[in-house]
């Protein structure tokens, strides 16, 4: 009787790893920028894609406005390795995070190499924000 409810529990449990792993192996496993791309942003979910300095930098709707006016404290933009923001098949690079100016406090970005450094945007493009790369960035 014991030996018959241990190798019920066995079986039960080896049953729910075996379903854990190939679910695993299905969910786990997402698409650059979960599947997405510039033109599917774009024209599907009304988030603003541009290129700039080198990369199509996509913010969630309404996103890239405030940034522009200033009144976004922060926000975060995909970044794709192409040039055009109707792209349907660009590599995701990774995350830009900025930060406005008046609230950076000079922390560290460890995740933008070289220099571990968020870069001020306002010499590159005018913007008085600050930007903490996700990705192998040239600034």
């Amino acid at each position: 009787m014991i030996r018959k409810h241990l190798l019920t529990l066995v079986l039960v449990v080896l049953g729910g790893l075996g379903l854990a792993v190939a679910l695993g192996s299905t969910v786990a496993q997402p698409a650059a920028a979960g599947g997405n791309s510039p033109a599917q942003l774009g024209e599907v979910a009304d988030w603003d894609c541009l290129y700039v300095l080198g990369a199509v930098h996509c913010a969630p709707p309404g996103g890239l406005a405030r940034v522009l006016d200033g009144s976004a404290e922060k926000m975060t933009f995909l970044v794709f390795a192409t040039t055009d923001p109707a792209d349907d098949d660009a590599g995701f690079l990774g995350t830009e995070l900025i930060v406005r100016d008046d609230l950076f406090n000079g922390q560290p970005c460890p995740t933008d190499p070289p220099s571990g450094q968020y870069t001020h945007l306002l010499g590159h493009i005018g913007l008085n924000y600050w930007a903490c790369h996700r990705y192998d960035s040239p600034f």
